[in-house]
């Protein structure tokens, strides 16, 4: 805590140094309480400092007396010395020093008439700049107390810590997200809602495709009270009527705008964001109470809603930070420096290698998972109507590359193929607009020979790519995966000769390397060839061979196993995910490496599988549109998870995501696969 107006004496820089150091000890559940003048009115600032009492003056002569008591001589008389407090408007500080009134000589230290000494600056911080000091320091603003003149401010602020646990074991130990769950969630949350977006693009959309940005700001409080309310039957937060406008976004087809599911009303203008956040506290409060009093874990109906909310809110997470990558004016995440991303190109051309073709066996590959929809036992993990019911389908043999599509690799096709239009997440680059990166040798300019296929220097020179730092230039990401749509990956996958692979084949792919991991980690080499002769069925490899992702039902019995973590969700690992990095990374490094779920350098993976329902599929009765109102033969299915996804749902070897397929602003990526030829 740091009351009165301290901070003001240190510079805006130092300030934001001092906070920093705060935020570094600080856990994601704590706050910090600092005052600070808001008062940059240059009369008043004055006359505050040069009051008719002299109640300042006496408070700075003390500090001459205070030196002379240090020194034990009078080396600083009061007669001689002038106090002199002024207003840099500039600055937006008082300024306020000692001004010898004669010369000075004693025998340890001697003054000119005139001279100043300086004694202090206090800045004076407007709403801009506050913002921009909790955004320098890594805090988030999360309410502010203020006087009756507006010029003063106790604001309450929480840490902008996002880290989430690694193993299956810490981030889902229950089915029911945990209180420290909840925690980081809403430091990722009231980071990139609070501290990366100014106040007034809130009422902007940057994708025109969807609601202003300010809308999902109400829309997952009042999602998470609806279904608070649904479980225990209580009344709703107030204002109720926010149910009204913020229940349900829009997702309208991207050819026919008009055609769109069913959605909240979209009112004339959106209720202030102070009332908003207000508001979001409140039903953040009562989400606490439930997992407090216990009541989240013993009321089934409570658990399943809390569940739903928690992903919810995760998935929507991701929603806000793709839209807000269209915007022109993202923040960079507070307290974050500057990737130098001309170094870390260096590095991922002087790594790179070719992608390797790997031959996946025929599999009888277990999808989905077990969940009936009902209030008693037994304790399992939920699952969205997409995921249930569990079935076994049997893979044929594939070839399948270590990676995804690079971006240089891309550009070379769109080079090539003489195309003009290119993916959303890159643009035609502004002069002046494009960080040039840090410190570092330019090791990504020139030309080095490589095994990869990437477009001509002069191709990729103009372009540049979105992320939350701002515009990079393309040929410093051109290692990193491809963000692009469906549509425009299946015509490269279609140049290239391959094709992108279905849902079964992806999940095929999946267990095939964590199997591979799993006999890696457990046996050594001379065992490995017993493992993996774990063969049945006429040589079809039985994958798992085990009763896998059991979720504590057999059959749709009460009467399963208990729950083990490990079996439904995999560990982070080195994967680029849950915020490890607030970009994509290089994939073209170690290329003959298979990756796995979630491993495609921080992006979502496409699958050719058009999103429709499966065999026992039957809409959840909490949220019934969920899956099926998108039934339309326009939606492919995407799985793994990107930069940016929570790891309950990207370590989930079940969890469904889905995109029309020619939406261009998808954080989604393909690798190619291609049949066997006997």
């Amino acid at each position: 805590m740091t009351m009165g107006s301290s901070l003001g004496n240190f510079t805006r820089e130092e300030a934001a140094q001092f906070l920093a150091s705060f935020k570094k000890v600080l856990a994601a559940s704590d706050y910090v309480m600092v005052g600070i003048d808001a008062c940059q009115q240059p009369d008043r600032v004055f006359r505050a400092y040069n009051d008719s009492m002299n109640v300042t003056e006496r408070f700075y002569r003390n500090g001459l007396t205070h030196a002379n008591n240090i020194l034990g001589y009078e080396a600083f008389r009061q007669d001689e010395w002038q106090i002199e407090g002024v207003y840099d408007e500039n600055q937006n500080k008082h300024q306020a020093s000692y001004v010898a009134l004669k010369t000075i000589n004693n025998k340890d230290f001697s003054f000119e008439q005139g001279e100043k000494v300086h004694l202090e600056d206090a800045f004076k911080y407007s709403e801009a700049q506050r913002d921009a000091l909790w955004h320098a320091a890594g805090l988030i603003p999360q309410t502010a107390y203020n006087n009756k003149t507006n010029d003063y401010y106790i604001h309450l602020l929480s840490p902008s810590t996002i880290n989430f646990p690694t193993k299956p074991a810490e981030f889902a130990a229950s089915p029911v997200p945990s209180l420290d769950d909840w925690r980081q969630l809403w430091a990722a949350w009231d980071t990139v809602t609070k501290s990366m977006v100014p106040k007034d693009e809130l009422l902007n959309k940057p994708i025109k495709l969807r609601n202003d940005l300010i809308f999902y700001l109400g829309h997952i409080p009042t999602f998470a009270d609806i279904h608070y309310m649904k479980a225990t039957k209580e009344k709703a937060t107030d204002p109720a009527y926010y149910m009204s406008i913020f229940e349900r976004g829009i997702d309208p087809d991207v050819d026919n705008p008009e055609l769109c599911h069913d959605h909240s009303e979209i009112p004339d203008s959106w209720p202030p964001l102070e009332d908003i956040l207000n508001y979001s506290q409140r039903v953040r409060e009562r989400i606490v109470e439930g997992i407090h009093s216990g009541r989240a874990y013993t009321d089934r109906r409570l658990s399943r809603g809390l569940w739903l909310a928690y992903e919810h809110e995760a998935m929507h997470l991701e929603t806000f930070l793709y839209m807000l990558l269209q915007s022109e004016r993202v923040l960079p995440p507070p307290g974050e420096g500057l990737p130098d991303f001309r170094t870390l190109a260096a590095e991922a051309r002087a790594n790179r290698t070719s992608n390797q073709w790997h031959r996946i066996p025929a599999s009888k590959v277990k999808i989905g998972l077990d969940d009936p929809e009902n209030n008693f036992g037994p304790d399992r993990y939920f699952g969205w109507d997409n995921e249930r019911p569990s079935r076994t389908v049997a893979v044929n043999e594939f070839e399948a590359q270590s990676r995804p599509i690079s971006n240089g690799e891309y550009a070379r096709f769109l080079e090539v193929t003489h195309k003009d239009s290119l993916p959303a997440s890159w643009t035609a680059s502004k002069v002046g607009a494009v960080l040039n990166g840090t410190n570092g040798t330019n090791g990504a300019n020139g030309h080095v020979q490589d095994e990869l296929d990437m477009a001509s220097p002069s191709f990729v020179e103009d372009k540049a790519i979105r992320t939350v730092y701002g515009l990079i230039p393309l040929k410093y990401a051109l290692d990193w995966p491809v963000m692009a749509s469906y549509d425009e990956l299946a015509a490269y996958a279609e140049w290239s000769n391959g094709r992108i692979p279905t849902l079964e084949e992806a999940r095929s792919l999946y267990q095939y390397v964590e199997n591979q991991d799993s006999v890696l980690q457990k046996v050594t080499s001379k065992l490995i060839s017993a493992v993996n002769g774990h063969l049945s069925n006429d040589g079809v490899q039985e994958t798992p061979p085990s009763t896998h992702q059991s979720n504590g039902v057999v059959n749709g019995s009460a009467d399963g196993p208990s729950l083990d973590p490990n079996e439904l969700f995999v560990e982070l690992g080195d994967r680029n995910v849950a915020f490890r990095h607030w970009h994509p990374t290089p994939v073209t490094g170690n290329a003959d490496r298979l990756r796995g779920q979630s491993d495609l350098g921080g992006l979502w993976e496409w699958t050719s599988t058009p999103l429709a329902p499966h065999e026992g599929f039957k809409a959840m009765d909490l949220y019934p549109g969920y899956t099926a109102d998108f039934f339309d033969s326009k939606h492919n299915v995407c799985l793994g998870g990107s930069w940016a996804t929570v790891p309950r749902i990207a370590l989930k070897k079940t969890f469904v995501n889905w995109y029309q397929r020619n939406y261009p602003y998808v954080w989604c990526t393909a690798r190619l696969v291609r049949d066997v030829v006997v």
